[in-house]
């Protein structure tokens, strides 16, 4: 059994409530339509699977076996119900195999293993991440980052920290969730032969000064924002510019700066320091909670202005959004 906190932060497809049973009665204030679309068509995949009937009928029990479509059998109690079914999701969303082979994912006494050895606590395990970055491989920089400086900020569980980690790089992640950046420290701990190659911090990114940041452990309402407050538990927590970073841990040659800030690229962008690096990658949201926080193309001419003159813009999963609201912008010199 993991020894992680039960706490929890999801995605906005997540398909799973508490009880670890599928959402399909009512609707709720979280729900979309797009959600109870893509809740409806996985489980419409479950049922066209050769197991698909016994699966079905698991994923409304609190413990049993689910089969996956290549016959790995997930097996799951109440402790992990949730979580198990994350990786069961995993499975039919994705096409991820779970194997005792080399070369396949791997899931043992709570720990979740990547193909490429990487490993993490189950009880964060987000299908929706986790494809992104080590199905898609939307962080991909660079086939030679030995010794190449990485700030990467958003860090939630440590999993972007970790995958430059093993492609060589030293890296800065900062996270200012206090219960996502203690389990990225568990997370890094998990892999000692990465870790001394990470320098993790419970920070946020912005301007240097104190802000109250929303603690959000399990998910309601979307990912965690300085932009959204309002009804929730916050902590006070340090904020930091790009330009104090550099010059806090001696970077004197930055590789790729890496935002997913949820709104604050808006105000990063205007930090002068970004132009010491030869690559920046934002994911940006010009929406939070309904208000406008800012447009692409002020991140777009920014970064112009500081030299990145190859820019592409592209989706970074297969949410139902279009990218003049939302997306990865990704600059070269």
């Amino acid at each position: 059994m993991s020894i992680c906190p039960p706490l929890r932060r999801r995605s906005a497809a997540w398909l799973w409530n508490r009880s670890g049973l599928p959402y399909l009665s009512g609707v709720d204030a979280t729900m979309n339509k797009s959600t109870i679309y893509q809740r409806m068509v996985f489980l419409l995949r479950v049922i066209g699977e050769k197991n698909g009937l016994h699966n079905i009928i698991s994923l409304y029990r609190k413990s049993g076996r689910l089969k996956c479509p290549n016959g790995y059998v997930l097996v799951f109690s109440p402790a992990n119900a949730e979580d198990v079914k994350r990786l069961f999701e995993f499975c039919m969303k994705y096409g991820a195999k779970f194997s005792d082979g080399e070369g396949f994912w791997h899931y043992k006494s709570g720990i979740v293993t990547t193909p490429q050895g990487i490993r993490f606590y189950v009880d964060w395990f987000d299908p929706t991440i986790f494809a992104e970055t080590f199905l898609y491989d939307v962080h991909f920089s660079d086939f030679h980052l030995e010794n190449k400086t990485v700030i990467q900020a958003g860090g939630f569980i440590g999993d972007t920290a970790l995958y430059y980690a093993y492609r060589g790089a030293r890296v800065y992640s900062f996270e200012p969730d206090t219960n996502l950046f203690n389990l990225a420290l568990q997370n890094i701990k998990l892999n000692p032969e990465l870790s001394d190659k990470i320098i993790m911090k419970n920070y946020a990114i912005g301007k240097d000064e104190i802000i109250e940041f929303p603690l959000n452990p399990y998910g309601e309402g979307g990912p965690s924002s300085a932009y959204s407050l309002a009804g929730k538990k916050t902590v006070s927590v340090r904020s930091v510019s790009i330009k104090t970073i550099l010059k806090e841990f001696s970077i004197y040659d930055p590789f790729l700066l890496d935002l997913d800030i949820k709104g604050k690229e808006f105000e990063v962008v205007n930090d002068e320091a970004i132009s010491r690096f030869k690559m920046v990658r934002i994911e940006y949201t010009t929406f939070i909670d309904g208000k406008k926080i800012g447009d692409r193309q002020e991140l777009i001419s920014k970064l112009k202005e500081y030299g990145f003159n190859r820019i592409r813009i592209f989706k970074h999963n297969e949410g139902a959004y279009d990218l003049t609201d939302h997306g990865t912008i990704e600059a070269v010199r």
